[in-house]
């Protein structure tokens, strides 16, 4: 057979026979050896069906016998890289408890590392390591190659989560305060957020102070972090990476983001949307935010005679304040002509509709109606309005607002 057509044979047997029957091969284990190895097997394995169920029955002990292997055979080849000759001189010198041992205390290590983005309190969970060491030693035995791939992903999620805690820390909010299921990359963007805007950040913003924050983001112009740069020079050297990559993310995507869509998209509400967890808020944001609901309620109330959430009322009350008149309801028709002539004097006060929205305009309403004057009202307005036919205007105004006029 050429050298082109010769298949690479692949030993699937459990690492623990393959470093056995090397160490016999090589004369690195002898017949004393190989009879205790027995001795100690039995042993193991009666431990080990003890531990998961019960001793007496035979599928139980031949469970057991799995579960030996792959505690043994995870402990040799993490041990000894893989390579058999080390293994076999480990294996020589170790007794298999002691590796079936080192190979659950290894499992053990790994359901100890954050499995998620979520940060949460550390708690002893006795049953599910069971379950898990369970899992891991017969229906789905752990692997070397598995264990380091598992072992990586949950290193980077711990650096992840020490991000977290370590830059939250910087600006005054305590490990305990980010234990209660909230997100890193939420956490880790809001630090990130007040580095990119404040010169001197002293803390992380509650709901109220976003609003801030967003505005002074999406206007500026460089995308450099100062404070940040000054502060990687004391970072954990386990965290590094992972702050270099949170950078890169942030002024990458988040920011992006940030930018192109309204600050009340981002806060978190009853509806939540799909941006309400790209950020972390303070819990004094919760009183804020309570307390701005209420003022908006009492005064989107007021002026729209408790009929907001009419898409005609809406409309009435926008354009009111675009053409600086002040906001009702109902639309008269002396009300109708100064829209219609302040519009051709001076057109749309755009940024006072941007104000209106930030100020009065309720929380939950504020996304779908900035989506209405940007997409909807905003341009049909400025088409229609800007028409010398009185009789077309006030028709029109007739038809999209909550007229109080009767057509002539």
């Amino acid at each position: 057979m050429s050298s082109n057509t010769d298949l690479a044979t692949v030993d699937t047997r459990p690492y623990f026979e393959q470093v056995l029957r090397y160490g016999l091969s090589q004369r690195l284990i002898d017949s004393e050896r190989l009879a205790a190895i027995r001795r100690e097997g039995a042993k193991g394995v009666v431990q080990l069906a003890s531990f998961f169920g019960t001793a007496n029955l035979r599928p139980e002990l031949e469970a057991a016998r799995t579960r030996l292997v792959t505690l043994v055979s995870l402990a040799l080849e993490s041990t000894s890289g893989g390579k058999l000759g080390p293994a076999a001189d480990l294996l020589r010198q170790k007794s298999l408890l002691s590796l079936s041992k080192a190979g659950a205390d290894a499992l053990r290590a790994l359901l100890r590392l954050p499995e998620d983005l979520i940060l949460e309190p550390p708690h002893a969970v006795p049953q599910l390591e069971k379950q898990m060491l369970s899992l891991w030693t017969l229906d789905e035995p752990m692997t070397h190659a598995r264990y380091q791939e598992e072992r990586n992903r949950r290193e980077s999620i711990l650096a992840q989560h020490e991000l977290s805690y370590w830059l939250a820390g910087k600006l005054g909010v305590a490990r305990q305060e980010l234990q209660m299921n909230e997100s890193c990359e939420a956490v880790i963007n809001s630090a990130l957020l007040v580095l990119f805007v404040e010169k001197k950040p002293k803390k992380l913003f509650s709901a109220g102070q976003f609003m801030a924050l967003h505005a002074l983001a999406s206007k500026k112009k460089k995308h450099d972090c100062p404070v940040l740069d000054e502060w990687s020079e004391e970072a954990p050297a386990t965290i590094q990476g992972a702050l270099r990559e949170a950078r890169e993310n942030f002024l990458g995507n988040v920011l992006p983001t940030l930018r192109t869509h309204p600050a009340a998209d981002f806060i978190p509400r009853e509806d939540i949307g799909a941006l309400a967890g790209v950020f972390f808020f303070t819990n004094s944001g919760l009183d804020e935010l309570t307390h701005h609901d209420q003022e908006a309620e009492e005064a989107w109330r007021k002026i729209t005679g408790g009929k907001g959430e009419h898409p005609d009322v809406m409309c009435t009350v926008l354009l009111m304040v675009a053409t600086g008149l002040e906001p009702r309801p109902g639309l008269r028709k002396k009300d109708a002509v100064s829209v219609w002539e302040n519009f051709r004097s001076t057109g749309f006060d755009e940024a006072a509709v941007s104000d209106f929205i930030h100020r009065v305009v309720p929380f939950q309403y504020q996304s779908d109606i900035r989506h209405l004057w940007a997409e909807d009202l905003g341009p049909e307005a400025r088409i229609e309005l800007n028409d010398e036919d009185e009789d077309h205007v006030l028709a029109y105004l007739h038809e999209t607002c909550r007229a109080t006029y009767k057509l002539s």
